[in-house]
């Protein structure tokens, strides 16, 4: 009896935890890293995501696969519910003026950029340094990249 009055209050508070945890921005950070997987992982070289921050159907995903990284800017689409790549990049992603150009408001770009920097806050050194290390800004359309200012595409057609 004493044993099942403990299990009902720790349920009770994992309830209540989970709750106030937002399941909804869960399931979205979930489903841009399972989009970013899906597209980007090599066999040797899976993808490491240690942001992914969202705001009004918008996220930027700071990414790393091996010794580079850089962030990408997703867009979710309701009718296919799917996220997919607008722009990948590196420093220039933290800046609410590329998203501005990618198409949100000021407000909602501001917001995000702003959500991004105290994510990022948590990152190392090195982490940061292979974020940040993507040169230039790569445009994508259905998947595919449009316009490159990008150094090598990471040696692939892909920008990671």
């Amino acid at each position: 009896m004493k044993f099942m009055l403990k299990l009902s209050v720790c349920l009770i508070a994992l309830g209540v935890a989970t709750a106030h945890a937002h399941p909804a921005a869960l399931d979205d950070e979930q489903s841009v890293a399972k989009e970013m997987h899906e597209t980007w992982d090599k066999p040797n070289q899976p993808l490491l995501l240690p942001v992914i921050v969202i705001h009004n159907g918008m996220a930027i995903a700071d990414w790393i696969q091996g010794d580079k990284g850089g962030r990408a800017l997703l867009k979710y689409h309701p009718a296919h519910q799917h996220w997919h790549t607008l722009l990948c990049g590196g420093a220039e992603l933290t800046a609410s003026k590329h998203l501005e150009e990618a198409g949100m408001s000021t407000a909602d770009a501001q917001a995000l950029a702003k959500s991004l920097q105290q994510r990022e806050q948590a990152l190392a050194d090195d982490q940061r340094q292979r974020i940040d290390s993507f040169k230039g800004v790569v445009k994508f359309s259905k998947g595919k990249p449009v316009s490159s200012t990008a150094h090598d595409m990471h040696g692939d057609t892909h920008g990671h």
